[in-house]
């Protein structure tokens, strides 16, 4: 099969195209032929090597976490799918993930994909829609909590505004000045979260935005709590005066479940900026670095 190889740490010119044997599930895993992989942030932190002393990547790698395909085979125990059903699954940060024609994982990481999802909108949203429950969560909201949310046009802050809106919750998004229409359209209030607060006006808040982390914590009153996804600012919070629980998130096939029944609903959209062949993987990092509107998708 064709796969993309992360021949070393580096740039995205450490990619390349290669012919490697297709893999076989084993017991409890499932084969899936890969129509389409996205691109996360997290991605481009693994290819530079800043996580190799927490996930050290067998190198030449595969990486891509998120996909959707159809079930190309099934190993030994796995029931409730059967050959050629459409699904997403969140691949493991080991080395051996998604982007390539084929991709082993374990079957506890599979959702089936609704019929009115294509395969991109599918791959678009597997981590970005558990990251964005799994922080609403973090928080155990109440009806009528208002949470400030930063990166809210991004892909886990638009599933973050989702959730809690299901929950009815208050989303209050945090944007750019320029982005203060489009964040009301959203969560239906905005504040410019690039400008430090006079003043903390917020119980709760989401950070899934790490250059503006320090003025999201400086909105939460004392004694407030933060749901984090990116890094705490040196400094932001050493009086403790806010808790502040960091996640990275988790995969759970009936959340993923849930996630992919609203977006069918059209209730959570995440933007696709670009959709790209799998060959030019080393142009869809560098639209991921430079800041891309949207997922950037790679069509398998």
């Amino acid at each position: 099969m064709k796969a993309v190889l992360l021949k070393a740490y580096g740039d995205a010119d450490q990619f390349e195209i290669a012919d490697i044997p297709t893999p076989q599930p084993g017991p409890g895993e499932v084969l899936i032929k890969i129509e389409a992989s996205a691109i996360n942030p997290f991605d481009l932190i693994l290819r530079q090597g800043y996580m190799v002393q927490y996930i050290p990547l067998p190198l030449p790698a595969i990486l891509g976490s998120d996909a959707a395909g159809t079930i190309a085979a099934l190993g030994e125990g796995v029931t409730g799918f059967a050959v050629g059903e459409r699904v997403v699954a969140d691949f493991a940060h080991n080395g051996k993930a998604a982007h390539a024609e084929y991709g082993v994982v374990d079957a506890s990481s599979v959702a089936k994909l609704p019929a009115n999802l294509s395969f991109e909108q599918g791959a678009s949203i597997v981590k970005a829609g558990l990251t964005g429950r799994q922080s609403v969560d973090a928080l155990w909201l109440k009806a009528g909590d208002r949470v400030l949310v930063s990166g809210a046009l991004g892909s886990v802050g638009r599933a973050a505004i989702q959730h809690l809106k299901a929950i009815d919750a208050v989303p209050v998004a945090g944007v750019r000045a320029e982005r203060l229409d489009e964040g009301c359209r959203l969560a239906g209030d905005a504040i410019d979260i690039t400008v430090a607060p006079t003043s903390a006006a917020f119980d709760y808040a989401i950070s899934a935005a790490g250059p503006v982390a320090a003025n999201l914590i400086a909105n939460v009153r004392d004694g407030g709590t933060v749901a984090s996804i990116v890094p705490v600012p040196e400094g932001a919070n050493d009086d403790g005066r806010v808790t502040i629980h960091e996640l990275y998130h988790r995969t759970d096939a009936a959340m993923l479940d849930a996630v992919l029944a609203v977006a069918s609903r059209g209730e959570l959209v995440i933007p696709i900026a670009q959709t790209l062949p799998l060959t030019k993987i080393a142009a869809a990092h560098r639209a991921v670095a430079g800041g891309a509107p949207g997922k950037i998708v790679l069509k398998h």
